[in-house]
């Protein structure tokens, strides 16, 4: 009879453990979109659409998830070859010096009922730390891969001056060209590997 209850204890207590799963970016459902005044009019809105990565992530104890990404400037879309051809130029993210967009995860923050994750952002070849809001979803099964997959999503606020990229010119009336504010939110979608 102990044994019994010996093992109902041991089966409840293991059906209850998580492990740390590793899942792997997938880039044909993932984007990682900006948003930034122009004229001080209207909101300029891109993505980029070729990124790869990887999140670590256990269910049962999220101080444990990192995550690490690499963003190709190059892939960058706004619907507006003009505006793409400026935001890869010299003058904004220098494509042709710095293919890559970068960020790596160092630790996990959780403030009330937000999730930060505290990392380094690499643009232009200047790193500075983030804490970068995040919510996961999941896991669950991706019909598509028939493993257990993760969507990933943050948002937050950059200063582009705290990167390198220093545009000053402004309007007559004294408006900037383009804001320093830059808007960025991640949807990723992650499979397990």
């Amino acid at each position: 009879m102990k044994l019994n209850i010996l093992l109902v204890f041991v089966t409840l207590y293991s059906l209850n453990l998580t492990w740390a799963q590793k899942y792997k970016i997938d880039p044909g459902h993932s984007n990682v979109q900006i948003k930034v005044e122009r004229f001080g009019v209207i909101d300029v809105v891109g993505r980029f659409k070729d990124l790869e990565g990887t999140i670590i992530y256990d269910e049962g104890d999220l101080s444990k998830t990192t995550a690490e990404s690499t963003i190709k400037v190059d892939s960058y879309d706004a619907n507006n070859l003009v505006g793409e051809d400026a935001v890869k130029s010299v003058i904004f993210l220098d494509v042709a010096n710095h293919p890559n967009i970068t960020f790596e995860s160092k630790s996990v923050l959780i403030k009330d009922t937000s999730n930060f994750l505290i990392g380094d952002l690499t643009i232009r070849g200047v790193t500075n730390e983030i804490q970068l809001p995040f919510t996961i979803k999941g896991p669950l099964m991706d019909l598509a891969s028939q493993k257990q997959s993760i969507a990933f999503n943050a948002q937050t606020t950059i200063n582009r001056q705290d990167y390198g990229i220093e545009l000053k010119r402004a309007l007559p009336n004294g408006i900037k060209l383009v804001a320093d504010e830059v808007d960025i939110t991640l949807n990723i979608l992650a499979i397990a590997e």
